[in-house]
């Protein structure tokens, strides 16, 4: 065996899930409107509308989405699975209030409306742009005291085929761990004349109580499937926290697929799969949890129990739990039917989630711990 990763003895050192106790209360929602917005390089623009004198000035700029072919578009984050098209329209509002969208049906302002097409909007050069984290690794703990970490993002130019384009969830400021999954936040510039007016950005921060961006930044999760591992893939692309938090369950940042550390990846897929489990840390998970094995990792790379006797591996979606540490067992690898480890974990540490060999995990040499969430089939 190679020797403890650096960075497997620094978690160790510090735990993963350490409850954040005084943090501090959730507070209001950051505004919608964002005017002359950060620039984003590269930006390609696609043209719509039509050039006539009596042009109305436009008053808003949105992104509304729906998935499938079904229902009307509307402002609303969206939950997808891997495989079902999902579709991000520009909605373009002008000062007299009438709204053009390419979308079919639209939801909007508490009504649904029949959209005039943006063909017949006023001329406009449109620009798509991804909202995404620029780090992997943030800690809300990094001042000495709990406080909610700044999430830094930038925009990155989406190539422009016009008012309606397919929502890709591919990070492009950190590295593409779950190959079309995860999730991705988006903003639409809008340039008539001289004057340039975008839907929520970068600006658009939470109040108190979170280190991410407001729910006015439009946002797509993707998930592999739904099961417990495909639930956890929803969070690839954003970065690890450590110790993750929030006033309440509903607010907490794995809610707001913000990030997550260790502990709350794993219990944001328990909750999305139907289980009432609270955001906790590694050492309490066994309450809500059952324990199917115990092992420690022998000369050849195999868990054993206290017998000699090698730790099933019982089956994908099961948390291997190491001492201030937690992942789900995703894949058998090396000896087969067998815990070892070459094995494959999803799981999140100084890192965005991702899949990887309990041998590179930093945590191979510990003790394991095989859990069943209580209430999962």
């Amino acid at each position: 065996m190679p020797p403890r990763l650096t960075l497997g003895l620094l978690a160790i050192a510090l735990g993963c899930g350490t409850p954040a106790d005084g943090a501090p209360t959730p507070g209001a929602v950051a505004p919608v409107a964002a005017v002359a917005p950060a620039p984003t390089t590269g930006a390609s623009v696609a043209r719509v509308g039509r050039a006539r004198p009596d042009a109305r000035a436009v008053a808003t700029v949105a992104i509304a989405s729906r998935v499938g072919d079904r229902g009307a578009a509307d402002r609303s984050g969206k939950h997808a699975r891997l495989g079902e098209a999902v579709t991000l329209y520009a909605v373009v509002v002008t000062d007299d209030g009438t709204v053009y969208s390419d979308a079919p049906s639209l939801r909007w302002q508490r009504r649904t409306v029949t959209p005039r097409p943006l063909a017949d909007a006023p001329e406009l050069e449109l620009a798509w742009a991804k909202v995404e984290p620029t780090e992997t690794n943030l800690s809300n703990t990094s001042t000495g005291s709990f406080r909610y970490e700044r999430i830094p993002y930038a925009t990155t130019a989406m190539t422009a085929t016009g008012g309606a384009i397919a929502a890709d969830v591919h990070p492009t400021r950190t590295p593409d761990r779950g190959d079309g999954v995860g999730t991705m936040r988006y903003q639409l510039t809008a340039t008539q004349g001289d004057r340039t007016i975008a839907s929520a950005g970068i600006e658009a921060r939470r109040g108190r109580g979170a280190g991410g961006l407001s729910e006015d930044v439009h946002r797509i999760t993707i998930r592999r499937d739904d099961t417990f591992l495909g639930y956890l893939t929803e969070m690839y692309g954003q970065p690890y926290i450590w110790a993750s938090a929030g006033g309440t369950a509903r607010t907490h940042q794995s809610e707001r697929l913000e990030g997550s550390d260790c502990a709350d990846l794993m219990v944001y897929g328990a909750r999305r799969a139907g289980l009432d489990i609270p955001y906790t840390y590694t050492g309490s998970l066994p309450t809500y949890a059952r324990t199917l094995a115990r092992g420690d990792l022998a000369n050849d790379g195999i868990y054993r129990d206290a017998r000699g006797t090698p730790v099933p591996f019982t089956r994908a979606g099961d948390l291997i739990l190491f001492p201030r540490h937690v992942g789900a067992l995703f894949a058998d690898r090396g000896s087969l039917g067998v815990v070892d480890v070459d094995d494959l974990m999803i799981h999140t540490l100084f890192d965005s989630p991702k899949e990887q060999a309990i041998r590179d995990s930093g945590y191979a040499e510990n003790p394991i711990q095989i859990l069943r969430w209580k209430g999962l089939r």
